[in-house]
């Protein structure tokens, strides 16, 4: 049993230094991780680098336990500065931990405090998300925008997009996902591009534009197709609808 253990053990090793090689972009990090702890390693990079791309909800509870500390860090922070950049910093521990009530009242306060915080309002606008009180987001997201176009490399973009269209906000949504396809070419702005443009019956450029989408994401890197593939399969089932 114990030899079935060990060998059961080191297959998993090695799979994770060949995943590792292949397709982390921070390999030589973890590789020193995974040759110098071994097992220990290897679970703990298949925690860390391969878990959040399996889609797989990691309970609350593992969440908060492994979070005291730094949650306990920024409550004494607050405490003892008190300024907008800590608020923030305990909104998004909190944010980690899923205790999204007490996050929104977090970033709030660091609105309060600096009522241009681009971080405070990312938070609550991802909060909100999560709610789906689509409305809120949208303002939030709208004066985060104003203040700073390209905050997080384009998501909060592609954010305030999602949000336009499950308001059916049409005469908003489609020149802003226009914009940020041609400025960030999000394959979700694609998607939900392409369903406007079903609806109103101009199929060919539907069609067009997510055949070239799919094309862009099976040509990806590796690391990056493995994120993106959901997409893939969302395209496909548009474009077996359109050829029905």
């Amino acid at each position: 049993m114990i030899q079935v253990l060990a060998f059961v053990a080191t297959g998993f090793w090695m799979l994770m230094i060949f995943d590792c090689v292949r397709n982390d972009p921070e390999r030589n990090t973890w590789l020193f991780v995974l040759i110098f702890l071994n097992i220990p390693g290897a679970i703990l990079y298949f925690l860390v680098r391969r878990l959040p791309y399996l889609n797989v909800p990691i309970p609350p509870y593992f969440q908060r336990w492994s979070r005291r500390q730094d949650l306990w860090n920024a409550e004494a922070a607050v405490r003892n500065i008190g300024k907008a950049h800590q608020y923030v910093t305990l909104g998004n521990v909190l944010n980690e931990m899923q205790m999204l009530d007490k996050a929104a009242e977090a970033y709030q306060q660091a609105l309060e405090k600096e009522p241009k915080n681009t971080h405070a309002l990312w938070g609550l606008a991802s909060i909100a998300m999560h709610h789906q009180q689509f409305a809120i987001a949208r303002d939030h997201l709208q004066q985060l925008l104003a203040l700073e176009p390209d905050y997080k490399f384009g998501e909060a973009s592609l954010a305030y997009g999602k949000a336009l269209f499950a308001l059916e906000d049409w005469d908003t949504v489609e020149p802003h996902l226009e914009k940020d396809l041609k400025h960030w070419g999000h394959p979700e702005a694609c998607i939900m591009l392409a369903k406007i443009q079903i609806n109103r019956g101009e199929v060919d450029a539907a069609r067009t534009a997510l055949e070239n989408m799919i094309f862009k994401l099976k040509s990806a890197p590796k690391f990056h197709y493995r994120q993106k593939r959901h997409l893939i399969g969302e395209a496909e089932r548009l474009l077996k609808k359109l050829r029905r």
